[in-house]
């Protein structure tokens, strides 16, 4: 396929206007997403109150396999279905209609079959998966309710329906969590209540999407339609998307297959125990998880509509930086921050006390998404030219990296060890992928910089961790000087040390002016 042909004209916005048109975008595409992830996982403390390590472990392990198992039931549909409602926008209401039916009929008839297979055989794939029979059978039907859904909100995408969008994301938080607490505050329901709850907001939006799946899906269309294109645009999609779900899920399945007696040995409990505390501390980490999601999402449709300009690549360049500029703080904030937050008493008496022993493994979970972010970006390349099949080997590479470091890790060197997985996985894939790129689609990623950056937040993580060698406690007056001082020490560090280019000083005041 030809490449994205550059246009010679500089684009005649300033590239410092298009980067807060970036920042802006983040947050508009990101508001929905981001509010319902923040208020899901605001309730992790609350199950942590609620249940035992081992409870919580149980939930952790469904919600690690539904990711891997919604690429199956979706079948790549949901991409399918916004390509080719994008090719058909122009078209008859019949062209319209036959892309929506297309990709629906798909998940609901061949994703349906699968799931209806998968039920039958739950004794044994329960057994496997190691859970007990009703979370398997939970987890399937929350994964084919999902993927029911997953074409219709991809409609209100390619619809420009917004508001919609972002209310019935927020409708479902609010089911979830209602549904939450009033089954296991007041009900004193187990674990299952979080299925339930999690399966009735799914129906709630299929009931409310009913009418959007009246009015679109034509059954008669699907004779003579074009299956072929169809299933040669989703199906290589579906090993990329596997591979990074198993990278960020790996470990945490890894760990549900430890063997109880490495368990017994190097945790000091049982299996279930160990993925509920990696999981909730896992979850700390979601302040750079919003970061990195709002800004994924602003991206992409960002990247690709700036590509024919000429200065695309610098301005690429600068968005990198730009990310990491917001990183290193958010970094440095949690990392010094919530060992102390961690020792307030209300907040350490309100989570069973085991789960903070996990602790440790939060900045490593960070660090973790700070690749990820940098893997989003060194990547655009690769859409941009229309090379997408690379992305399989190279998410495949991070795979493979990241369930071989859990697999020997795991019975031996305990949560820190496995969770270097995660980082180790998405900085190869973040190499890989500038590799990739820069041969279609050169761009001058400022590295030196990035590594300035790096060195400098490094270093006041260090004397973070080499005060607490010293036994000075994080919440007595000294420790929290000593943090308060290293927080503040990175932007005048940045600046005595020149990080800073011409004129960027005075744009980034101008920008948090606004």
């Amino acid at each position: 396929m030809p490449g994205v042909e550059r246009l010679p004209p500089r684009s005649a916005e300033p590239e410092g206007g298009r980067l807060r048109r970036l920042g802006s975008e983040t947050l508009v595409y990101g508001l929905s997403s981001i509010i319902g992830r923040l208020l899901s996982y605001l309730l992790q403390p609350y199950y942590a109150h609620q249940f035992d390590p081992a409870a919580n472990g149980v939930q952790s392990v469904v919600y690690s396999y539904i990711p891997i198992i919604s690429i199956v039931l979706y079948l790549g549909m949901d991409v399918a279905y916004m390509r080719n409602a994008a090719a058909a926008r122009s078209s008859p209401l019949a062209e319209r209609q036959r892309a929506f039916s297309m990709s629906f009929g798909v998940v609901a008839l061949a994703g349906g079959a699968i799931a209806a297979l998968t039920f039958a055989a739950t004794p044994w794939l329960a057994a496997l998966a190691r859970l007990d029979p009703t979370s398997f059978r939970y987890m399937i039907a929350i994964v084919f309710t999902d993927a029911l859904l997953a074409v219709p909100f991809a409609h209100l995408r390619m619809t420009h329906r917004s508001m919609r969008y972002a209310m019935l994301r927020i409708l479902f938080v609010a089911v979830s969590i209602t549904l939450n607490i009033v089954l296991i505050g007041q009900l004193h329901w187990g674990v299952s209540a979080i299925f339930f709850a999690n399966l009735a907001a799914n129906l709630c939006l299929l009931a409310l999407f009913v009418a959007d799946v009246a009015r679109l899906f034509r059954p008669a269309l699907l004779r003579g339609a074009p299956w072929p294109a169809l299933w040669a645009y989703a199906l290589p999609v579906m090993p990329a998307t596997l591979a990074v779900m198993l990278v960020e899920n790996g470990d945490r399945i890894t760990l549900n297959y430890l063997p109880e007696r490495a368990a017994a040995f190097v945790y000091h409990m049982t299996s279930k125990d160990v993925v509920g505390i990696y999981s909730f501390n896992y979850k700390l980490g979601v302040a750079m998880l919003l970061v990195v999601q709002m800004f994924r999402l602003a991206w992409v449709p960002f990247s690709l509509q700036h590509a024919r300009q000429a200065d695309a690549p610098a301005l690429y360049a600068r968005a990198l930086t730009a990310l990491m500029l917001v990183c290193a703080p958010v970094f440095l904030g949690v990392a010094l921050l919530l060992p102390s937050l961690s020792q307030v008493s209300a907040i350490h008496r309100y989570v069973k006390p085991e789960y903070w022993i996990g602790l440790p493994i939060v900045p490593v979970i960070l660090l973790g998404y700070v690749f990820s972010g940098i893997y989003a970006v060194v990547t655009a390349g690769l859409y941009i030219e229309r090379k997408t099949h690379v992305l399989a080997w190279i998410a495949g590479a991070g795979a493979a990296v990241n369930l071989a470091i859990c697999i020997v890790a795991a019975p031996r060197w305990g949560m820190v060890s496995v969770a270097w997985a995660t980082p180790a996985a998405y900085a190869l894939m973040a190499g890989l992928g500038a590799w990739q790129a820069n041969r279609v689609f050169p761009v001058p990623f400022q590295w030196r910089r990035l590594l300035h950056l790096a060195a400098l937040v490094a270093a006041l993580f260090a004397g973070d961790r080499l005060i607490a060698a010293q036994g000075i406690a994080p919440l007595t007056a000294a420790g929290l000087a000593a943090k308060s001082a290293l927080l503040a020490a990175l932007p005048l560090l940045l600046l005595a040390s020149g990080f800073f280019a011409h004129g960027e000083v005075r744009a980034l005041r101008a920008l948090l002016r606004r």
